[in-house]
C-alpha cells in the first residue's frame, strides 16, 4: 500500500481484525497507543509526527455498535473526539474513514435504506451520530463514510454475546418481532473496510458515503433460530429454546434502536465491486472459540 494509513481503535475486535487481514497481505498500518488514545489533544501531534495520508478511525467502535445504550460520558468522549479528528484531518486534507451506525434512521421506512435517505436520528446515540455523518461530510473533501447495521463480535456485552446470554438462561425466549437488519460479523466488516481503502489507494477519488449490508436481511428472530442451532451443534445449547414473539415497543432495544436498520449496500457494489456475504458463513467463526 502506497498510502501510509493510522489506524485508530488497534484495540478493537473489529480493529484486531482489520489488523489480521491486513497483515495477510503485508499491509502494515500506523498505530499510536498508551493513555491518549483517545484524547482530542493528542490528534495534532499523531497527525504531525507520523504524517499519515490516510486515517481510519475504528476508536469508539465498542459503544458505536455493541452497547444498548452508551452513557452520557461515552458519547461526550465519542463527539470531542470525533469532532476534533475531523477538523484536523480537513485541516491537512487527509482521507478519513469513519464508521456509521442505523441509529441515524427512525426504522419507519418499509425497504432497506439506502445512501438518499435523510437522516432521522434515533435517541441521544443517533443524534450524535448524525450530527458527526453531517460535520464528515461538510468538513472532510476526502472522506469515506461506512454505515452497518448489526455487527457481530465476541464481546460478551455486545448484540451478539447478549443473545447468546439469553439463548443459554431460559428454555423460553421472549424476543422482538419484524425487528430487522443486516447481521454482519466483525470480520466481514474488516473485509469490506480494507478492500476499500485498497482501492482508494490507487488515487480513485470515490468518496462519501456508503452502506454495507450483508447478503440476507434478517429478522432478529432468524438471527437468533441460526445462532441457536450452531451453539447446539457445538453443544453449548442443551436443547433448542422456544422463542416467543413479543411486540418489538415491549424490547427495550425499541427506545435506542430502529424497528428496521436493514441498508442497501447496492452503491457500494457499484462503485468498490465489494460483493456482500451471507452472515450465516462468518457466525461459524464467531462462535469457534466456544468450541475450544
Amino acid at each position: 500500500m502506497r498510502m501510509r494509513v493510522l489506524l485508530l481503535g488497534e484495540e478493537t475486535l473489529l480493529g484486531q481484525s482489520l489488523l489480521s487481514q491486513a497483515a495477510a497481505e503485508d499491509i502494515v498500518f500506523l498505530q499510536v497507543g498508551g493513555n491518549e488514545a483517545c484524547q482530542p489533544a493528542a490528534i495534532d501531534g499523531w497527525l504531525d509526527d507520523l504524517a499519515p495520508d490516510a486515517v481510519v478511525n475504528l476508536a469508539h467502535y465498542h459503544q458505536q455498535f455493541q452497547l444498548v445504550q452508551a452513557s452520557g460520558e461515552q458519547l461526550e468522549v465519542l463527539r470531542s473526539f470525533s469532532e476534533r479528528l475531523i477538523e484536523a484531518c480537513a485541516q491537512r486534507d487527509l482521507l478519513l474513514c469513519m464508521l456509521s451506525n442505523t441509529r441515524v434512521f427512525d426504522g419507519e421506512k418499509g425497504t432497506a435504506y439506502t445512501e438518499k435517505d435523510e437522516l432521522t436520528p434515533i435517541g441521544e446515540q443517533g443524534a450524535t451520530q448524525a450530527a458527526l455523518d453531517d460535520l464528515l461530510r461538510q468538513r472532510c473533501r476526502r472522506h469515506l463514510l461506512l454505515r452497518f447495521s448489526w455487527l457481530l463480535d465476541a464481546s460478551g456485552d455486545g448484540l451478539l454475546g447478549r443473545l447468546i446470554n439469553q439463548l443459554q438462561a431460559s428454555q423460553q425466549v421472549a424476543l422482538a418481532e419484524e425487528w430487522r437488519g443486516n447481521p454482519t460479523p466483525v470480520q466481514d466488516a474488516a473485509r469490506v473496510i480494507l478492500a476499500a481503502i485498497k482501492q482508494l489507494d490507487c488515487d480513485s477519488e470515490v468518496y462519501g458515503v456508503y452502506h454495507y449490508g450483508s447478503a440476507e436481511v434478517s429478522s432478529w428472530i432468524s438471527l437468533a433460530m441460526g445462532l441457536g442451532q450452531e451453539l447446539r451443534m457445538l453443544e453449548r445449547l442443551p436443547q433448542e429454546p422456544v422463542i416467543q414473539p413479543v411486540a418489538y415497543s415491549e424490547q427495550v432495544a425499541a427506545q435506542f434502536e430502529p424497528q428496521n436498520a436493514a441498508l442497501n449496500g447496492r452503491r457500494l457494489l457499484h462503485v468498490f465491486g465489494i460483493k456482500p456475504r451471507a452472515w450465516r458463513v462468518g457466525l461459524s467463526e464467531l462462535l469457534q472459540p466456544l468450541a475450544d
